[in-house]
C-alpha cells in the first residue's frame, strides 16, 4: 500500500496529527508526504522511512496575527491556488500513476480528492474540520468565491472516508465518514529534569507558552514578572524581555514531555493543542479566535471536560491572568484522556484501503 499524504500548510497542527497518525501505521504502508510544511518538521516527528514532496494545494486561513483571519486576503489566494490546481490535475493524477500510488490521504485539501477520483484510487480525509466548514461565512463577505466554495463541496463530495477527529466540525459535503478519538502526543513527566535544566525553583508553577508563528507581539508580556510564582517556558523569544521565562530548546527535551509537566498552557486554541492538553491531562488558558468555525467546537469540548480557562482577549492581551492562574493553582489536575486514538485511526484507514 502507498499512501500520499497531502497535508495543509496552514499551521503545524495538521503536520503534528499527521505524524502521530503516520508513525501508526503498518510495516506494509509506504508513505509520501506532500506539503509546504518543513521537511525537517517531518524527520523530528516521524519514526518511519517518507518520502518528501514540497507542494501547496491550499491555503488555509490567511491571518493578521495569531488568531485574527483576513476572510478577504483568504479568498483571494484560495482562488489563485484553485485555479492553479485545476491547470496541474493531469500532472498530478500521473504523478500518482507513476509512483504507484494506491491511496489518497488529505488533511484537509479538498484537491487531493478530485486527484484520487481523476485517479481511480480511493481517498480519505483525516481532519477535525473542512474548509468547507471554515468557508462558508466567508461567501456572504465575498460573494465572488462563490464558484470556487462550490468546487470545494464538489471535491470533498469526491472523497470515499473522512476520519473526522473528536470533536468535529459537521464536514457536510463527505459521504461517508467515522469518528475518531483525539488525536496527540503523549508525553512523559519530567518536571524534575526540567527544573533543573532551566534553573527553575522546585516550589514554582511552570506554565507553557506557545505563540504560534504569527506571534502575540503586542500581547504585554513585560508583565509576566507580577507572577512571582510561576516561571513560564516556551519555544519563541518573548517582546520584554521577561525574568520569568525561559526560552525552550527541543533538543533538550520532547515537546509533548514538557506538555505532560508543566501546570497548564497558555495560547490561542487549535486542535493540536486541545487534544495534546486531554492526553497529557494539562489544564490549558485560551483567548477566543475569530471567525473560524472549528473554535465553537472546540470551545464547548473544553468547557465540557472542564480544565479550560478562555480569557477575554483584551484582558488577556493586558495580561489580566491572576484569577485564571489562581485558579489553576488551586484546582486538581485533569485525568489523562486515552491516547489511542491515532493508532484507531491508521487502523480504519488501511482496513478500508484494504477493502477496496
Amino acid at each position: 500500500m502507498h499512501l500520499a499524504f497531502y497535508i495543509s500548510s496552514h499551521g503545524y497542527g495538521h503536520g503534528m496529527r499527521a505524524s502521530v497518525i503516520g508513525n501508526c501505521f503498518s510495516e506494509k504502508v509506504t508513505l509520501s508526504i506532500k506539503t509546504l510544511l518543513p521537511e525537517l518538521f517531518f524527520k523530528k516527528e516521524l519514526s518511519r522511512q517518507f518520502s518528501y514532496y514540497p507542494a501547496r494545494f491550499d491555503c488555509g486561513c490567511i491571518q493578521t496575527d495569531s488568531v485574527t483571519v483576513d476572510i478577504e486576503k483568504t479568498v483571494q489566494t484560495y482562488m489563485l491556488i484553485a485555479e492553479r490546481n485545476e491547470a496541474m490535475l493531469g500532472q498530478e493524477v500521473a504523478w500518482c500513476k507513476k509512483n504507484g500510488v494506491t491511496g489518497i490521504l488529505s488533511d484537509i485539501a479538498p484537491f487531493p480528492f478530485e486527484v484520487a477520483h481523476n485517479a481511480g484510487i480511493p481517498s480519505a480525509g483525516i481532519s477535525n474540520f473542512s474548509w468547507e466548514d471554515i468557508y462558508e461565512p466567508y461567501v456572504q463577505v465575498a460573494p465572488e468565491f462563490s464558484p470556487c466554495f462550490k468546487k470545494i463541496q464538489e471535491q470533498y463530495r469526491m472523497a470515499d472516508l473522512v476520519c473526522a477527529l473528536t470533536p468535529p466540525n459537521p464536514m457536510k459535503s463527505f459521504r461517508r465518514r467515522i469518528t475518531i478519538p483525539v488525536v496527540g502526543r503523549k508525553g512523559v513527566d519530567r518536571r524534575g529534569e526540567i527544573l533543573a535544566c532551566y534553573n527553575i525553583g522546585a516550589g514554582k508553577k511552570l506554565g507553557l507558552i506557545y505563540t504560534g508563528d504569527f506571534g502575540m507581539n503586542t500581547v504585554q508580556w513585560k508583565n509576566l514578572g507580577n507572577f512571582g510564582d510561576w516561571e513560564f517556558i516556551g519555544l519563541y523569544p518573548l517582546p520584554g524581555n521577561p525574568s520569568n521565562f525561559r526560552l525552550f530548546d527541543k533538543r533538550d527535551f520532547p515537546y509533548q514531555d514538557l506538555l505532560a509537566s508543566a501546570d497548564c498552557m497558555i495560547t490561542k486554541i487549535g486542535y493540536g493543542v486541545y487534544a495534546e492538553c486531554l492526553i497529557n491531562g494539562l489544564p490549558l488558558v485560551y483567548l477566543p479566535r475569530e471567525n473560524f468555525a472549528e473554535y465553537p467546537f472546540l470551545h464547548r469540548s473544553v468547557v465540557a471536560w472542564g480544565a479550560g480557562y478562555c480569557i477575554p482577549r483584551k484582558e488577556f492581551y493586558n495580561l489580566q491572568w491572576g484569577n485564571v492562574l489562581e485558579a489553576v493553582k488551586t484546582t486538581p489536575k485533569p485525568g489523562k484522556k486515552d491516547p489511542s486514538g491515532a493508532r484507531i485511526c491508521a487502523s480504519e484507514i488501511e482496513t478500508f484501503f484494504n477493502s477496496r
